[in-house]
């Protein structure tokens, strides 16, 4: 299974633009998964990210009870779009995909489409 995680994860490297990739605990914030794009580990400012946006998910589940539909969080910068899919959730469980995009390489809309599309079939269902 972990090869095919990897290999779903680098699919995502290949949208133009995506830098890094992460599969996140929702609960705990931790990288479960990652992949960037030059191969090497993954930053420490990313992993912090990450467990930020883990925590931010959880708020936003929690304030509109049952799970709220959340299915994505985009923050933004002038240059990168930092954006999270809410893959499950279930009872304060779940996990978020999450990703580092340059956003001169890239449209906004069409990589979040283009993630959405990839997104269900990433832990293999």
């Amino acid at each position: 299974m972990v090869s095919a995680l990897s290999e779903s994860l680098n699919q995502v490297l290949d949208i133009a633009g995506v830098r890094a990739v992460a599969l996140i605990d929702l609960g705990s914030g931790m990288v479960v998964a990652s992949a960037d794009e030059d191969g090497a580990s993954f930053r420490t400012d990313f992993s912090a990210a990450a467990a930020s946006i883990a925590y931010a998910a959880r708020s936003a589940i929690q304030a509109h009870g049952r799970g709220g539909n959340l299915e994505e969080i985009a923050l933004t910068t002038a240059s990168r779009l930092r954006l999270a899919k809410v893959l499950e959730y279930s009872r304060g469980e779940g996990l978020l995909l999450y990703l580092d995009v340059d956003l001169a390489q890239t449209n906004m809309a069409m990589a979040s489409w283009q993630i959405g599309q990839l997104a269900p079939g990433l832990l293999g269902g």
